[in-house]
């Protein structure tokens, strides 16, 4: 049975900016390993490494507390090997879970209608800003954060489809430049431009998005063609989510299709030696570790 890596839409921010700054810089960054955390890691073992990630609930044995005393018991070196040479370790699905997630087909199929339209170097330059700018109190899929900062009231649902319905454009841009209501204005402002490929990230939240990240990232990208920097690790899928595949495809064909996509993924932890170096893995391990309150 093919493996799946599990998804997460920190793939489409970091990298990025990690690429841009080695083809700058004479000799290469010294790694971020909240970034890079974030990035590889955070989506099974929740931001601060507590294993409450978004994806966590699709497993019938939940993800590690990395807190619980597991980062104690090994030395950095120990730690830096576990990452970049471990063996994966499939994750056994809670079938019924991931049942119940397949009843949402219907916003899956919505979703994959949006790729072949979407403007993926603006969407990727703007889920850069959501990232560093949003996600602390509207969460990485759109939906408000369990525990928000000091102060702050309880956002908007920005994957609620009605809300997608009432504000336009224009309207959004404002909204997160200068604020309104129950959206504070942000600290220093952001720029018109950012805003503007803000808003062009945010028109993807969505239950949809959310089930396309979860479920299909890992092998067909963020754009629906399939991923760059894994071609080396997981075979290109045959299907790529372009106009010629929805033109020659009926919406019976399309849920069927989805169904069997979500039914038979299996994803698994990946371990990253040829994405991570050991100075990135070390990074991460660091960040961990250098985390106040571990508990």
């Amino acid at each position: 049975m093919r493996v799946y890596r599990v998804g997460s839409i920190m793939s489409l921010i970091v990298s990025v900016c990690i690429g841009s700054a080695v083809a700058r810089a004479g000799s290469p960054p010294r790694p971020d390993g909240r970034h890079l955390y974030r990035e590889y890691c955070a989506s099974c073992h929740g931001l601060t490494g507590k294993g409450d990630g978004p994806d966590a609930a699709s497993f019938a044995s939940p993800p590690r507390n990395l807190h619980a005393g597991f980062l104690r018991k090994y030395k950095t070196d120990d730690l830096v090997r576990r990452v970049r040479e471990g063996q994966p370790l499939e994750l056994a699905l809670d079938l019924p879970a991931l049942r119940a997630r397949a009843t949402e087909v219907e916003a899956l199929v919505a979703y994959l209608k949006q790729l072949p339209n979407t403007d993926w170097e603006r969407a990727g330059r703007g889920a850069e800003v959501y990232v560093d700018r949003c996600v602390m109190c509207h969460g990485i899929y759109g939906r408000p954060v369990p525990t928000l900062p000091p102060g702050v009231r309880q956002p908007r649902d920005l994957s609620d489809a009605a809300f997608q319905r009432e504000v336009d454009d224009p309207e959004l841009i404002t909204l997160v430049r200068h604020g309104r209501k129950k959206m504070p204005a942000l600290t220093p402002r952001v720029s018109e431009s950012d805003a503007r490929v803000l808003v062009t990230f945010v028109r993807l939240l969505s239950p949809g998005f959310e089930l396309y990240q979860r479920y299909c990232v890992g092998c067909h990208g963020e754009n629906g063609r399939g991923p760059d920097s894994l071609a080396d690790e997981i075979s290109r899928p045959a299907v790529v989510f372009d106009h010629a595949y929805f033109a020659h495809r009926d919406p019976e064909q399309l849920r069927s299709s989805v169904w069997h996509m979500v039914a038979t993924q299996k994803p698994v932890m990946p371990h990253y030696r040829r994405l991570l170096t050991d100075a990135d893995a070390r990074a991460i391990v660091e960040y961990l570790k250098g985390i106040k309150n571990e508990r």
